[in-house]
């Protein structure tokens, strides 16, 4: 594979992280580090030509991709620039602040013909590429339902976090939950038909909007699914349980990043799964740079890669509407 040069976009706390995997990266140069709020000390830790501006990194530095990695807010001004020198790019989610102006970024550039792929990274966690497995081996048949539950106390003022969730509406569903239900897709093989739920925020939570979602979703294939996700529960543990109950038995995932279990229904013995060893954040960001690189190199379907994204994304819209109508809502793709 030949040696791509990047600029990345964005210096916050996880353009930090894209920092580190991309100077490891064996296939990529980080030529240029790109943020408007660019410090001094940064300046000599990120040990890369910085700018303020993506156009100046651009023109001077001649990079074959981007990574942007900037809040939602700006994206259709950075996206123009790198348009403008065909630039195929790897996107932070969420790829913007609503549904209509994620669709209008997807349409800006598969209309200009270019790669947008956005960066859902936990599609590459050890824990979802051997669940895919487990249930493609039909040791546990059939996916019939299941229970996906993420809950905890997530303190937005910390140092290491973007501080632009504190203010944003629905910050869980669109920075958070987008994450599952791109693995619910994913992992289950099917987009998701229709969606009921709640949204609502405690008395006693940091965010100005709500946190805490409730859904049940129905896939097109007729798994269903109970979906419990917030960032204000009264408990700095974090309870994570992603149960599916399948025709012969069950998988169990106890642990957000591993944990991984199935029991047969003749046996009833739990059985575990080995996972592959990983440095989270790091690890699976690289896979998904390289897979990224991939879809570059092998002239993959722009069209869909650059539409995915948006049935995961119309699921986030629907639990929206449903939490203001309480009706459910249908999804149309």
């Amino acid at each position: 594979m030949k040696t791509y040069k990047v600029v990345l976009v964005g210096y916050g706390p996880r353009g930090k992280i894209w920092s580190k995997v991309l100077k490891k990266n064996k296939n990529v140069k980080l030529v240029a580090i790109c943020d408007i709020n660019f410090k001094t000390k940064d300046r000599g830790s990120a040990k890369i030509p910085f700018y303020l501006k993506i156009e100046n990194a651009i023109f001077e530095n001649k990079p074959d991709v981007i990574v942007l990695s900037t809040p939602p807010v700006s994206r259709f001004k950075d996206l123009e620039v790198c348009a403008k020198y065909k630039l195929p790019v790897l996107v932070e989610k969420p790829l913007a602040i609503n549904f209509n102006e994620a669709k209008k970024l997807v349409k800006f550039m598969n209309d200009k013909r270019l790669l947008m792929m956005v960066g859902l990274n936990f599609r590459y966690l050890p824990s979802t590429v051997e669940k895919i497995k487990l249930i493609n081996s039909n040791k546990v048949g059939k996916p019939n339902f299941a229970k996906f539950v993420y809950e905890r106390w997530r303190d937005g003022r910390l140092k290491r976090l973007n501080k632009y969730p504190l203010k944003m509406e629905h910050p869980m569903l669109w920075e958070q939950s987008i994450h599952h239900f791109d693995l619910i897709r994913y992992v289950y093989n099917s987009d998701i038909k229709t969606v009921f739920a709640t949204t609502s925020n405690p008395p006693w939570s940091m965010y100005k909007h709500d946190t805490n979602v409730n859904a049940i979703l129905e896939l097109k294939n007729s798994i269903i699914i109970n979906y419990i996700g917030n960032w204000q529960s009264n408990s700095k543990a974090l309870n994570f349980e992603w149960r599916t109950d399948c025709d012969n038995g069950i998988i169990v995932q106890k642990k957000q990043f591993e944990g991984l279990y199935y029991t047969s229904f003749k046996s009833a013995v739990e059985k575990k799964i080995k996972l592959k060893k990983t440095k989270m954040w790091f690890d699976d960001a690289n896979l998904l740079f390289n897979d990224f690189l991939r879809s570059i190199k092998k002239k993959r379907n722009i069209y869909e890669i650059n539409t995915d994204h948006l049935k995961s994304l119309a699921v986030v819209d629907a639990c929206i509407k449903s939490s203001k109508t309480g009706k459910k809502i249908e999804i149309y793709s």
